[in-house]
């Protein structure tokens, strides 16, 4: 499920009858008022998400998103943004988040696996060395120096040649040099690690870790919150809008 229709039985909703003035003006005021009810369901998923998710990006705040409605389509579709620009669009990174279950595997994660850097069917998460954006994320030049090093790059021209990791090398710089672990070793687990020069020689950390499970539990329904919206502000909505109608019917003279 990634979106939800809002309509309106204007009957049903405020138990009474209209006069024929009022039922000149009933799809005007239910299309102005579904429009406005779900704006403002835009509006409480941008202010509710950072309090849901830790440091949600821009594109998750702003996932919600609706079509207007319209005289020939007397409802408004909240849905979650379904496009993206060069990344994985809200409809797809945040259903799991929204209904729960597996998370989808991330476009890096499909390119270690099809290397043979990371095993089928696992996930790989942040490690205790990663470098972390402001929302939590490995960074994603990181990630790409990984995927570099590692020949995972779909375009193997941004991939590190032999003459390079050596170069690399011969000029001791500190950290950078990245390396994958299918099965344990001693005590550390499968995953990507980092090779970092230190005073007393060599040491690694982790940067990501294997796993085989990667699920989300139901955090934030979107869809329940759009329903709760309705609930609450729709009848507002629309008898301001239906008194705007009957307003302007009656400087028009009644028509």
């Amino acid at each position: 499920m990634s979106r939800i229709k809002i309509d309106v039985d204007a009957d049903n909703m405020l138990g009474r009858q209209f006069s024929d003035l009022e039922r000149k003006n009933l799809p005007f005021a239910v299309v102005q008022a579904c429009n406005a009810t779900a704006f403002e369901i835009r509006q409480v998923w941008a202010a509710t998400a950072p309090r849901v998710f830790d440091r949600p990006t821009l594109m998750t705040r702003n996932a919600a998103q609706y079509r207007k409605a319209t005289k020939q389509k007397l409802w408004a579709e909240v849905y979650l943004r379904d496009e993206a620009s060069g990344g994985t669009p809200p409809a797809k990174y945040l259903l799991p988040e929204v209904e729960g279950g597996e998370r989808r595997k991330k476009g890096f994660e499909i390119l270690l696996q099809q290397k043979g850097a990371m095993p089928p069917g696992m996930f790989a998460i942040a490690g205790a060395g990663a470098q972390l954006d402001q929302y939590g994320n490995v960074r994603p030049g990181q990630v790409s120096q990984i995927l570099s090093q590692l020949g995972a790059r779909q375009d193997t021209l941004q991939n590190q040649t032999e003459t390079s990791a050596a170069r690399r090398r011969g000029k001791r710089r500190r950290g950078g040099e990245y390396f994958a672990l299918q099965q344990k070793r001693g005590r550390l687990l499968p995953g990507i690690y980092e090779r970092i020069a230190t005073g007393f020689g060599s040491a690694v950390r982790s940067i990501f870790i294997f796993t085989r499970a990667a699920a989300y539990r139901p955090r934030f329904n979107i869809f329940g919150l759009a329903q709760r919206t309705w609930d609450r502000l729709m009848p507002f909505h629309f008898n301001r809008e239906l008194a705007k109608a009957l307003e302007s019917s009656k400087f028009k003279g009644g028509r």
